[in-house]
């Protein structure tokens, strides 16, 4: 039987329905980013702006982090966004379409420096993820079927003039993944295969 009620119910106000780990979605959320249910940081709206603000001004290069965990998300001007992209704002007025990116690599401690923030469009965004380690590329990827070795040797074979489909069924993937593998589409960030071929 499942639960239906939050199991720090009445400790600071009625709960909702269950989500995970036995919590409403209030303290689930202050678990998720306090690593404790029922810890809350108060804030005035003013004392938020104003730490939104100092941050949009910074002069020094220190990473300026936020007092949450991971990346915060605000309600800035009634629209529900991430804490940088707040400041960026403030500091530059909407970027619209583009991504307010971070050089210090740190946005996913809550970082919200104007000096680390950046625009930029969904392709730099995804080499900033490789760059800082935040993609699940190669087999990091949960879906993954080849290694890296085997990628390397799938570039020899097909250097060396062997067809996508014998290898494609010699290492148990699709004709368009070997294909894919040579054309550069994946695995393009793998360095080649060092040594002799």
């Amino acid at each position: 039987m499942s639960k239906t009620t939050c199991v720090v119910a009445g400790a600071d106000g009625p709960c909702g329905p269950v989500h995970g780990h036995g919590l409403c979605s209030k303290h689930y959320y202050r678990w998720r980013t306090h690593g404790d249910p029922l810890k809350t940081i108060m804030r005035s709206p003013g004392g938020l702006l104003a730490e939104l603000q100092a941050a949009a001004h910074a002069t020094g290069d220190e990473c300026i982090i936020m007092r949450f965990t991971g990346r915060p998300f605000i309600d800035y001007e009634g629209t529900w966004m991430n804490a940088s992209r707040a400041v960026w704002t403030i500091r530059h007025g909407d970027p619209g379409e583009r991504h307010v990116l971070h050089t210090c690599h740190r946005g996913e401690e809550g970082c919200i420096s104007i000096r680390h923030l950046y625009a930029g469009d969904n392709a730099q965004n995804m080499r900033d993820k490789v760059e800082a380690g935040r993609s699940a590329r190669g087999e990091l990827n949960a879906k993954h079927k080849l290694t890296a070795p085997q990628v390397q040797e799938i570039r020899r074979l097909i250097a060396a003039g062997q067809s996508y489909r014998v290898i494609g069924e010699r290492y148990g993937v699709t004709k368009k993944s070997i294909g894919d593998i040579g054309t550069g589409k994946t695995w393009s960030w793998l360095p080649p295969k060092e040594g002799p071929a």
